[in-house]
């Protein structure tokens, strides 16, 4: 289960690759993500006054004015521009780091990218988040949230995995695995 192995591609074309295929998977992911909370929204709307990357924000030292600043898009549809920034900022680390990570452990892959959404869900909204204080303990969040993010992790997770096969796949001149 746990086997590194020395990938073909240089460093520098891992590094490279992972940071421009991250990027645009990340964006895709990003964008698959927020039409699954579209659907599941995964808090009330008085918890979601405030979402915990805000919160987080605001716990360290951002002001609330700069963590709700938004525009308005269609002359009434707030747009909150920072969560938006947040959002997305998360969304392409985390597929960067997939990618980079699948060059040395394929396992990292395991379901199509899945079991990967399955354990950042676990360490940003079981472990960390709640340690910090940013959302209640994970027993004293609703089923709800626990069953959006936790699906909507996987289908964010899938959906860089997915991105990346396809940008490896027609990468003719790369030396990048695909996962």
């Amino acid at each position: 289960m746990f086997s590194l192995r020395k990938p073909i591609a240089s460093l520098k074309e891992i590094i490279l690759k992972s940071i421009w295929f991250g990027f645009i998977s990340g964006m895709i992911s990003g964008m698959v993500k927020i039409g699954w909370e579209a659907i599941l929204p995964p808090r009330t709307i008085a918890r979601n006054l405030t979402n915990p990357p805000q919160h987080m924000m605001e716990q360290f030292g951002v002001p609330s004015s700069l963590t709700h600043s938004y525009i308005l898009y269609s002359q009434d549809q707030k747009v909150f521009w920072f969560s938006l920034i947040l959002h997305f900022s998360f969304s392409i680390f985390f597929a960067a780091l997939f990618i980079f990570i699948a060059q040395y452990w394929k396992a990292i892959t395991l379901w199509q990218g899945a079991a990967y959404g399955i354990v950042i869900w676990i360490i940003w909204h079981i472990i960390l988040m709640p340690a910090m204080g940013t959302v209640p303990a994970p027993w004293n969040q609703p089923f709800d949230e626990h069953f959006s993010e936790f699906f909507g992790h996987i289908v964010w997770a899938w959906a860089i995995a997915a991105c990346t096969y396809y940008l490896i796949a027609k990468d003719k001149k790369g030396h990048l695995e695909n996962i």
